[in-house]
């Protein structure tokens, strides 16, 4: 057996601008994602507070950006909006150096995550566009591989640049930041598609079509609710973890980092080995399968008993085995699904309502858990059970109409 299938790999071949493209993109945002509200409070002098407030009210600025990239992805194409996704955070991340006021960081904040908007729907359609008939499954899970690799890489260098450089760190993170998004547009801009270009071609000579006939899609519909289960599945590891360990639980601090360090490694370990391995069950059934290792994976975090340091560090760590082996199937397989679902010239709306979603996830997720908690302290684990439940329910009645 050939070391890309024993690895789950697709085929790279003629693409290797776009992963290289890929790879960058996440290490600037490695460099930087750690230390953005810190950036804002350290280097600028804006209360931490006022950062949060600044940052969310950017967020929902942006919320619609993702249904505004459906349209310019389907009428220009991917690779175009790619590049302009990440001139556009150029510019913005270059101006947060220079700006100095709180109106000057919400709108940067907002044009940034308006390229991040963007980018998502727009990356997803140019890897449905480049990837070969039936490994659309490998290709987003290469891609995932690479991100994690790139965050964990560009968090450690991130690390190290701040604390030896101080303010002047934080500006070398922001402004490298700027100069990956610089190179990853030039990889992309300067790629030429080749063979690949087919799709792009028929999906600018198809009928065309607009939201109205995107949710006419009642199987799409279904997915869309999915999909919103699943981000809230997948924020709980982020933005409810660290809470219920440190303020919940009363456990060591250093406990998190850990959990994530480990939730990372085995994204960058298994992704393309799992979704290679699972690609013949079909992409409802991997969802389904995902949404139950999920539900077990919350029983088990709302497990972790108080107090006792180890004994919950063994359970969390159980936990976040069995959360992570969900990520492995539901990624890679949600993403192609929808590209399944999704006619050619309409695959850009299909891929941003899914991003809207995904930014609808984002602004809920933290008041959500935080009000669960305030209920109950294993309140938010046994909702995202019911959740994750009710995903395999809803995903019953999904059927692929191709294999892509």
């Amino acid at each position: 057996m050939a070391v890309t299938e024993l690895l789950g790999l697709p085929s790279t071949r003629g693409r290797l601008p776009l992963l290289a493209a890929q790879g960058v993109d996440a290490l600037g945002t490695g460099l930087f994602l750690p230390f953005a509200l810190v950036y804002f409070h350290a280097a600028k002098g804006v209360p931490l507070a006022t950062v949060g407030a600044a940052l969310s009210l950017a967020a929902l600025l942006a919320l619609p950006a993702g249904v505004s990239a459906g349209p310019l992805v389907d009428r220009f194409g991917p690779r175009r909006v790619v590049v302009a996704a990440n001139l556009l955070r150029v510019v913005t991340f270059t101006g947060y150096v220079f700006s100095g006021s709180l109106w000057q960081l919400v709108a940067l904040a907002a044009a940034t995550f308006w390229g991040e908007g963007l980018f998502w729907p727009a990356s997803g359609a140019l890897v449905a566009q480049v990837a070969d008939d039936g490994q659309r499954v490998r290709w987003y899970a290469m891609e995932r591989t690479l991100r994690n690799l790139g965050l964990g890489v560009g968090g450690l260098a991130g690390g190290v640049l701040v604390a030896g450089g101080g303010t002047g760190g934080y500006t070398a993170i922001v402004l490298l930041n700027a100069a990956t998004f610089l190179l990853a547009a030039a990889l992309v801009a300067t790629w030429r598609a080749g063979a690949s270009a087919g799709p792009q071609a028929v999906a600018r000579t198809a009928p065309r079509g607009g939201y109205r006939a995107v949710f006419a899609d009642r199987t799409f519909r279904l997915v869309l609710v999915t999909v919103l289960v699943f981000a809230l599945c997948d924020l709980a590891f982020t933005v409810l973890l660290s809470a219920y360990v440190l303020d919940v639980l009363r456990l060591p601090a250093w406990q998190p980092g850990v959990l994530f360090a480990l939730n990372t490694v085995l994204v960058v370990l298994g992704q393309t080995v799992v979704a290679s391995r699972v690609e013949r069950f079909g992409k409802p059934r991997t969802l389904r399968a995902a949404a139950g290792v999920w539900a077990v994976s919350f029983l088990v975090f709302a497990a972790a008993p108080a107090g006792t340091p180890i004994p919950a560090f063994a359970v969390l760590t159980a936990a976040t085995v069995v959360f992570t082996a969900a990520e492995l199937l539901q990624a890679p397989a949600g993403s192609a699904l929808i590209v399944a679902l999704a006619p050619p010239h309409l695959r850009g709306r299909y891929l941003g309502l899914e991003e809207l979603v995904w930014g609808a996830a984002r602004v809920l997720a933290p008041v959500t858990f935080t009000a669960l908690l305030t209920g109950g302290p294993r309140l938010p684990w046994f909702v995202l059970t019911g959740c994750a439940l009710v995903a395999v329910v809803v995903l019953a009645g999904v059927r692929e109409r191709a294999d892509a």
